[in-house]
């Protein structure tokens, strides 16, 4: 027989989504703990050391970006070691001895663009204020609970209405972008403002980047759109920042700051069972044979973990049960990590410069290539 404990929540993951929701549950007086099945915390931004002292490896997720600036703050990250360094913006070299810099400064980055297209220069202007104003619509959304379409319940029926009413200012056009964003390409969004392959090229990488998809795939052009939201807590759309200590040194500001704030967290903890009682949540099973109570079960790991394994499926609906079967969760991601001796140097830009070195460096000339 198994230990068993009593909280007012529990949390199944250590990662970033269970350390906030610990942390920020804790700061609100509720006992809480976090269960994680690894020796450590962390989940995908984890630091690893592979090839000795020497390397601080971030093995899965790389950069910081969509932090709310409200964690921040409500967690006090930073007093807990949170530091980033922003990241620089793209810069591509190209075989024919050229190269583009994506400079943040809008007149460097005007004179970047106008030494392949002067057009594109100018249309890029009107695209920075585009994405800018798209942002203002979207950006909220982020932190936004759906409403539940299709339900007929007051409540649900009500905030449906609310989020309706939040956008009652915007335009015909803006509802219309909108919605074509939604379901178009990158390619298509980009071919209908810029003319120049490489600039074409450049902006397609972000409506690619961990998605399933090319760039000529429905869907991608909001996923470029969802990485331009981007904001390490500084204020400036579409920011990036590389974390201090790797992403490790992420979660692991994360999980000091639970702990700061009460919340419990256990490693070597694999849950094996979700508790129902009555057609409710009421604790967990981890496979050593402990048992955690709670009123609250908040599961962060996958939702086919969660639903398939972890809860007796005659405690679910048959169709919600099949809804979960059938959803495809696969990834066309594939990231290499390497150790080098030096930092790599172009002809086309030679020697070390914090801009290149410090940014995302893109390796194809077209968006044909991506």
């Amino acid at each position: 027989m198994g230990t068993s404990h009593r909280y007012d929540v529990v949390v199944i993951g250590g990662g970033h989504n269970g350390l906030i929701t610990a942390g920020l549950l804790a700061k609100r007086g509720l006992k809480t703990v976090v269960l994680e099945k690894r020796h450590k915390v962390g989940g995908a931004a984890v630091t690893e050391q592979p090839w000795g002292p020497d390397y601080k490896m971030t093995a899965l997720s790389y950069v910081v970006s969509l932090m709310p600036p409200t964690v921040l703050r409500e967690l006090e990250l930073e007093r807990h070691g949170y530091k980033i360094y922003p990241q620089h913006p793209y810069f591509v070299a190209y075989p024919d001895g050229r190269y583009l810099m994506m400079a943040d400064d809008p007149k460097r980055r005007h004179a970047e663009i106008s030494k392949f297209s002067r057009k594109d220069a100018a249309a890029m202007v009107e695209w920075d204020a585009w994405l800018a104003s798209l942002a203002k619509v979207l950006g909220p959304l982020l932190t936004t609970i759906p409403p539940k379409i299709g339900s007929r319940s007051l409540g649900d029926l009500m905030a449906a209405a609310a989020l309706a009413w939040r956008f009652r200012e915007l335009s015909v056009q803006q509802v219309g972008d909108i919605t074509k964003l939604m379901g178009s390409s990158v390619a298509d969004l980009l071919e209908e403002h810029f003319e120049s392959p490489q600039v074409k090229g450049v902006l397609s990488v972000s409506g690619v980047i961990g998605a399933w998809a090319g760039p000529r795939s429905p869907g991608t052009a909001y996923v470029m759109v969802h990485h331009k939201l981007g904001d390490v807590g500084h204020g400036q759309m579409g920011s990036w920042g590389f974390p201090e200590g790797g992403m490790g040194g992420v979660t692991q500001a994360m999980a000091r700051a639970a702990e700061a704030q009460g919340a419990t967290i256990v490693t070597h903890a694999a849950v094996s069972k979700i508790l129902v009682r009555g057609g409710r949540a009421c604790g967990v099973a981890l496979a050593n044979g402990d048992e955690y109570e709670a009123d609250t079960v908040v599961a962060t790991c996958h939702p086919k973990l969660t639903f398939l394994d972890f809860v007796d499926r005659k405690e679910l609906p048959a169709d919600f049960v099949k809804s979960i079967e059938g959803w495809k969760t696969r990834s066309g991601t594939v990231k290499v990590n390497v150790a080098v001796d030096k930092l790599p140097d172009f002809e086309c830009k030679p020697g070390f410069d914090p801009e290149v070195h410090g940014g995302t460096i893109v390796l194809a000339q077209s968006l044909e290539d991506i």
